[in-house]
């Protein structure tokens, strides 16, 4: 009967299946790489790391009503438990605990606020001691899931420990609350290269959201990436905003009380560091990263309306509201230039695209630096184009007076449209022969007061800029823009206002050509305009695209043609195809676009090859 009994039982196991008390169930993959990736940054939720701890301590459920008690006992298990599993758990619990604090509402929310910065900036020290702390024996893995976490905590953390109620950063001095006593802060700026008293406020860069760029550029490393920005002061039109990264460098001290119990202190110093001028840092003899993140930077100072009108009302206005120019984010002497020319009705805001995606390239961002060339784009070609190599000379004296930067000497020309042909003027050397061309003398052969003669001296002599070795054309009329025709010239006359230096100068060109008894075909060549510049029937401009350039300067174009027509044929909607090909050049892209291509990727990409090739020293 007993038997029969065991008999039964089993058979009812075996028929309604036993369930263990240890087994596996299938799930898909996703869902199990998503258990195995929950964090406080991804979840908001604690992650495996911090169950093992909470388990290991017997912690589990009090920490679900009482975080601040489970967190202090843990951090008293911090001088006798080296495991850096405890100090993982502390930075992602003390986290979890202070964005707890910071969502609350009430009439407690000051106070919970000022709390919650207090354990975000522990979260932080804690995050950094697993990383750094180099009193463990065993280093932290760096393959490990928990690594990139803490490195995110840590970045996390710190910007959140710091930013005030009103959505600023105040980088302070002096004792910080912790949940558990203070900690003696001092501030170190001297890595940012601007005074921070200049700026008006500092954001965190994870507080925005980036549109209208299809990079974002965030280098993953250590510290938290931040913006300064500078409010529009006394008669400038437009404000300046920089990049930096704050890194915390806490340093622990152990104490022993009178009754022999170890208590920690701490004391640290913020770190600032310029973004463009800071990549890595040194942490215990070992080079780190720095987190990054440039594009937030950008989109925010060129989220100002009046960056995008001052291409056009300077067009118009033939006045300089911003000052023509070169401008660069920061200066660099290890690094070759790259000089953007804007074209006709623009400026240097329509290169963005391209900046932010180029230098998201490691090997560009290392090797390279951009600089941007502002001018007035109404006054005719030959003076921007002048201007412009003033503005280059005159930069190269002040950034290298002693000439000692190599890279300096390897300067890149790239001109969109109408700054191709400002680029092509400091790029060919053709002497006197555009005179010999036109009058069939030389330039001492010619009967002209001193005053004419300079007139026809800086109109028709051109040499090299001698650190230019590369150009690139984009959407270039090197024999002139079929919308430049007589009608449009004359429109443009009309409604372009141009500065009296110009128009005395234009008076004494007049004078000048006329005293030279030119042909037919040349006496309206004066151009008063860049439109005037650029029109197919310009005979100066037709020599210029035949002149092939100086010997050591490489060229490309990059040429637009919107819609499926082949070469010979086609046209970007502002130049045909015929106007912008040059046999000469190295290369030639051709891009289907119209003809602001210069953020069209696929113009990106090819201006990315020729840089490497740039770098390789290939012609």
């Amino acid at each position: 009967m007993r038997y029969m009994k065991l008999f039964c039982v089993m058979a009812l196991c075996l028929s309604i299946g036993c369930a263990t008390p240890i087994g596996t169930r299938e799930k898909e993959p996703e869902k199990i790489y998503q258990q195995l990736n929950i964090n406080a940054l991804a979840k908001g939720e604690y992650g495996l790391i911090s169950h093992n701890v909470l388990h290991r301590h017997y912690l589990l459920e009090r920490f679900s009503y009482e975080p601040e008690e489970v967190i202090k006992q843990l951090h008293q298990k911090v001088s006798e438990d080296e495991r850096r599993d405890l100090l993982f758990a502390l930075a992602e619990l003390s986290y979890l605990t202070a964005d707890t604090m910071a969502s609350g509402f009430g009439r407690q929310k000051r106070a919970r606020a000022i709390r919650a910065r207090a354990f975000f900036l522990v979260s932080a020290i804690y995050a950094y001691r697993y990383l750094f702390d180099e009193d463990i024996e065993t280093p932290p893995n760096p393959y490990a899931r928990q690594f990139r976490t803490a490195c995110d905590l840590y970045n996390n953390a710190l910007a959140r420990a710091f930013t005030m109620e009103d959505g600023k950063l105040d980088l302070t001095e002096g004792l910080l609350p912790l949940p558990e006593g203070n900690i003696k802060m001092s501030l170190d700026a001297s890595q940012f290269s601007w005074d921070l008293n200049l700026f008006d406020d500092l954001w965190s860069a994870d507080k925005f959201e980036v549109f209208g760029l299809t990079v974002r550029n965030r280098f993953a490393g250590i510290g938290a990436p931040f913006i300064a920005r500078e409010s529009v002061k006394g008669d400038r039109i437009l404000r300046r905003e920089v990049p930096g990264t704050i890194l915390l460098r806490p340093k622990r001290v152990v104490v022993t009380t009178e009754d022999g119990e170890k208590k920690e202190t701490y004391t640290a110093t913020l770190e600032i560091y310029s973004a463009f001028e800071n990549d890595e840092v040194k942490i215990n003899n070992n080079t780190v990263p720095l987190e990054r993140d440039l594009t937030v930077q950008l989109a925010h100072t060129l989220d100002q309306s009046r960056l995008w009108d001052v291409g056009l009302e300077q067009f118009i206005s033939g006045a300089s509201l911003v000052k023509s120019g070169i401008y660069y984010e920061a200066f660099h002497p290890d690094k070759i230039p790259v000089v953007l020319v804007h074209g006709t009705m623009s400026s240097p805001v329509w290169w963005a695209q391209m900046l932010n995606t180029l230098r998201a390239d490691p090997i560009i961002s290392q090797s390279y630096q951009f600089w941007f060339y502002l001018y007035d784009s109404g006054k005719p070609t030959s003076f921007s184009a002048r201007h412009l190599r003033k503005s280059i000379m005159d930069t190269l004296r002040k950034v290298d007076p002693e000439s000692k930067s190599p890279a300096l000497e390897q300067m890149i020309l790239i001109g969109h449209s109408q700054g191709g042909l400002l680029a092509k003027l400091n790029a060919v050397d053709r002497g006197e022969r555009l005179i010999k061309a036109v009058t069939g003398k030389t330039l001492d052969e010619l009967d002209l007061n001193d005053a004419q003669e300079e007139v026809v001296r800086r109109e028709a002599i051109w040499t090299p800029l001698p650190n230019i070795e590369r150009v690139v054309f984009i959407s270039t009329p090197h024999r002139g823009s079929f919308l430049a025709i007589n009608w449009i010239r004359r429109w443009v006359k009309k409604i372009v206002s141009m500065p009296g230096d110009m128009l005395k100068h234009s008076a004494l060109m007049v004078q000048s050509f006329a005293k030279l008894k030119l042909p037919e075909e040349w006496k309206n060549a004066i151009s008063v305009t860049s439109i005037d510049s650029m029109s197919p029937s310009n005979p100066g401009l037709q020599l210029l695209a035949d002149m092939p350039l100086a010997k050591d300067i490489t060229g490309h174009s990059i040429i637009a043609i919107k819609g499926d027509e082949t070469p010979p044929d086609g046209d970007d909607g502002v130049v045909k195809y015929k106007s912008a090909h040059l046999d000469y050049v190295a290369s030639e892209f051709i891009v289907r676009s119209g003809h602001s291509c210069q953020g069209h990727p696929l113009v990106i990409e090819e201006v990315r090859r020729i840089l490497y090739q740039h770098l390789k020293g290939d012609h």
